[in-house]
């Protein structure tokens, strides 16, 4: 569609596209060209415009009787009787209409619906004589007609089987019975089976005496097909069988050269259908006051000038707008895309969509998720096995998580490199040597610092969000605002002066004062606010004594956050510790007596260390995450930019 770039302002810490509402009027004539132009051949997500345009009955919405539903069933039938998926297929040129796409569908539908039922027919009947074949094999060493035998009166007949090894048995015991007659009927690889002829009066004794000596009685089979001698008749159906096999077989091959033959318009007439009923079903989506026709929706910065010249030539009337004051909160978003930010997307989806006008975290979340991760998995051996068991995850079976391990692995490799660590031994390379010396409390103190700086960006990106959004209370005064950054970071280096450069911070009355006011300043945030015109005076507003009593137990919930938050981050240097430990015992564990280890205690050793940790560092990295920094700057309440489509791989009407 040559969507145009973005304006050089748009976009530069926020990963989400600027959003237009769209107004288009127009003669009713022209309203279904409408639909399909501007709302299925662009990106646009349509509203109500029965209501968001005539809130007090003005418009109607118009008919939706969809002409093309028939026909779209019938083309969904004819690819699923071809054996093929439905998939898009150009048409925008072949000057399809509905009629002649009946006609056409029509006489395709017959000519398979003819393959078809011959197809069936043959596959039916070499099915039905295997099965035959199957019922007369127990009988297949008999010279007898089935049909005379079955109809016997004057003796009493038995069907069953005995275990091959009893047979010789079974039969000499046969022979001692008066008024028994036992006859080999056919066999299998496991059983004989046999017919039992007695006499009336004897039957009973002779029965019992048998069973005992290992024959198994089976029901009289279903006389249906039972005739003539099976021997022949079994030869007779083999050969109807395989013919019937041979047919199907050419049928099915017919009716797949049909299959190539007619596929490509197939697909391109179920595309026609499927694109016309879709802007038939769209129309519920406008409104009408019965001699013009009226759309609304939403549509990307980039689609502006685009979707107006593709109204005005449809000889509508078009407006495009910024969103409202009133519109803010029911703005879609529409994030960009980007490849690593893509990767993580399925762990920001499960803290929700980010507000329109809020920052698009999933590429913070994907920098800081590895930073993270590698920090407490540094390990170049265990990052390459994650790298290649995230990709067939990925790649394999389609798993999304895979792709996360595989990104995850990268840094685990780079922080390897840096810990000298490989596969858990940390002789082999030089390095920063976690249980070496002083290197737990330097591991500790980073993970710390790399905890307030990323309190302190979150603070930022949250003070450029509330500014963008018209929240001039929250920008200058919360505890994410100018005055809560201010605060913490002047905090951080006046400890930092003071104990790493022996400056004395702490001994100046100016500085507590102006950490004093910063803290004020979060107290009495609401009534400053209000005195500053920084926010908007509701209708009910609370008393100056609540307002004081409220910013009291907010600033209390700020320092304890400030505090809880800044010491959660220490669980990451933690982690590191504890994953040498454990590659330690490993090792421990996998010595042997002459100096050596044991290759097969290793390998287990790393796998199971290497599940444990993915495991609970995954987790712990994603927890951080989510109470940690989102809570600063995101809120997750945000609904996704969601245009009008047509999902031509679905076969569904």
């Amino acid at each position: 569609r040559g969507k145009q770039p973005l304006p050089a302002k748009e976009g530069r810490y926020l990963a989400t596209e600027k959003l237009f509402r769209a107004v288009v009027s127009g003669p009713v004539t022209a309203m279904d060209e409408a639909i399909r132009s501007l709302m299925l051949d662009r990106e646009f997500q349509p509203l109500q415009a029965s209501t968001t345009l005539g809130g007090r009955g003005e418009l109607q919405v118009p008919d939706c009787d969809d002409i093309y539903r028939p026909a779209l069933e019938s083309a969904v039938a004819l690819l699923g009787k071809l054996g093929i998926q439905p998939a898009f297929r150009d048409f925008r040129n072949a000057g399809y209409t509905l009629e002649n796409c009946q006609s056409w569908l029509s006489e395709s539908t017959g000519e398979v619906a003819r393959l078809t039922t011959k197809r069936n027919s043959a596959v039916s009947l070499a099915h039905d004589d295997a099965e035959l074949i199957s019922r007369l094999e127990p009988f297949s060493l008999l010279e007898v007609d089935l049909e005379e035998l079955l109809d016997m009166k004057s003796m009493r007949i038995h069907f069953g089987s005995t275990q091959i090894e009893f047979w010789d048995a079974l039969r000499a015991e046969a022979e001692t019975e008066y008024g028994a007659f036992l006859f080999r009927s056919g066999f299998d690889t496991e059983k004989i089976y046999c017919i039992l002829l007695t006499l009336p009066g004897t039957s009973v004794m002779a029965e019992e005496r048998l069973c005992s000596a290992g024959l198994q009685l089976e029901e009289i089979p279903n006389a249906a097909g039972l005739t003539g001698i099976p021997a022949e008749r079994i030869a007779a159906l083999r050969t109807e069988a395989e013919e019937a096999r041979r047919q199907g077989e050419e049928l099915t091959k017919q009716l797949q050269e049909l299959a190539a033959k007619m596929g490509g318009e197939a697909l391109a007439r179920y595309s026609f259908l499927k694109y016309m009923s879709e802007g038939a079903a769209l129309r519920r989506m406008a409104g009408t006051d019965g001699d013009a026709f009226f759309i609304c929706g939403w549509l990307p910065a980039g689609e502006r000038d685009g979707f107006k010249a593709a109204a005005e030539a449809l000889g509508c009337t078009c407006r495009v707008e910024k969103p409202g004051v009133l519109d803010r909160a029911n703005v879609p978003v529409k994030l960009k895309k980007g490849r690593l930010a893509q990767v993580f997307a399925p762990f920001v989806d499960m803290y929700g969509v980010p507000a329109y006008g809020e920052a698009d975290p999933r590429l913070f979340l994907a920098l800081t998720y590895c930073l993270f991760f590698g920090m407490m998995f540094g390990d170049i051996g265990q990052g390459v096995v994650l790298i290649l068991v995230g990709l067939y995850m990925y790649k394999k079976r389609g798993m999304w998580l895979g792709g996360i391990l595989a990104c995850v692995g990268v840094p685990a490799i780079l922080f390897g490199c840096i810990y000298g660590s490989v596969f858990g031994n940390e002789h082999i390379l030089p390095g920063f040597k976690v249980l070496e010396g002083d290197g737990v409390v330097t591991i500790l103190l980073v993970s710390a610092a790399i905890g307030i700086l990323l309190i302190l960006l979150t603070g930022i990106i949250n003070i450029i969000t509330c500014f963008r959004q018209r929240e001039y209370r929250k920008a200058v005064f919360s505890a994410n605002g100018i005055t809560g950054v201010l605060f913490l970071a002047l905090l951080i280096a006046g400890v930092v002066l003071t104990m790493a450069l022996s400056v004395p911070v702490f001994s100046s009355a100016v500085y507590w004062i102006v950490l004093a006011v910063l803290l004020l300043t979060i107290w009495f945030s609401e009534p400053l606010a209000l005195l500053l015109h920084l926010e908007r005076k509701h209708d009910e507003q609370h008393s100056l004594g609540m307002m004081i009593l409220e910013g009291f137990f907010e600033l209390f919930e700020a320092v304890l956050s400030w505090l809880s938050n800044c010491l959660s981050f220490l669980r990451v240097g933690t982690y590191a510790v504890i994953h040498a430990i454990m590659m330690m015992i490993v090792y421990q564990l996998s010595a042997q007596a002459d100096g050596g280890y044991s290759i097969f205690g290793l390998v287990i050793g790393n796998a199971i260390v290497m599940v444990i940790e993915a495991a609970l560092v995954c987790i712990q990295s994603l927890r951080l995450e989510f109470y940690e920094l989102f809570s600063r700057f995101y809120t997750g309440r945000g609904t996704s930019f969601e245009p009008a489509v047509v999902d031509y791989s679905s076969g569904r009407v």
